[in-house]
């Protein structure tokens, strides 16, 4: 079974909410919905049945489950994620060839199971940087990044967070013209990683922005 980071996190997120439930519901009726209900989630996130989803949902369906057998079984299912492939220096500096004096992420202090992106913040040209992979390859996205900070919900994970407004500038036609086009996100990419736990929102992020 090869996860996806964004898919870890989703599991991730649903055992310890089922988790929530077993030690503070004893209803068993309401125990049972929210069982049925997180199975549907993980059939969404794992849609191929193999034996060892089979096994993930026999796991939680246990109701004397506790977080520390969580952690430890998490732990060993993050050995299937599926990590950010590190791209060479040239391949960034080639989506980002219009940047001078580039700074590049330090991929090796990074736990790359854990980044469905990769987002780096320059304070000092008030930029944030964006690398991500979908269907034609890696891909980049830029933008001027502000330096306000606010409380509020973030546009590529939809949880609430620190963010700041994030614009890139684009080409608006033909004519020559440009536009600004962007929004809030999460000033702390590595957080925003592990708070997402569908790729579709980031790409429709990206979209949005090109």
């Amino acid at each position: 079974m090869n996860l996806e980071p964004y898919q870890f996190f989703a599991l991730a997120k649903d055992i310890d909410d089922l988790i929530n439930v077993y030690q503070s519901v004893n209803d068993k009726q309401t125990v049972n919905a929210v069982q049925a209900l997180t199975t549907e989630k993980i059939n969404t996130i794992l849609p191929e049945n193999t034996t060892q989803k089979a096994a993930l949902v026999e796991f939680i369906l246990n109701p004397h489950l506790t977080k520390a057998a969580a952690e430890r079984y998490l732990n060993d299912l993050k050995e299937q994620v599926t990590p950010f492939v590190v791209p060479s220096s040239k391949q960034v500096e080639k989506i980002f060839r219009k940047t001078k004096k580039l700074h590049l992420p330090n991929f090796d202090a990074m736990d790359l199971k854990e980044h469905t992106y990769v987002g780096w913040n320059d304070a000092g040209q008030q930029q944030k940087f964006m690398l991500y992979y979908d269907e034609s390859g890696l891909q980049g996205l830029k933008g001027n990044f502000s330096s306000n900070i606010l409380k509020n919900v973030c546009s590529i994970c939809h949880k609430t967070s620190e963010v700041a407004l994030f614009l890139a500038t684009t080409k608006k036609g033909g004519d020559g013209t440009y536009t600004k086009r962007g929004n809030y996100i999460c000033v702390d990419s590595d957080k925003c990683n592990h708070q997402l736990y569908d790729k579709k929102q980031l790409l429709e992020f990206v979209a949005k922005v090109n």
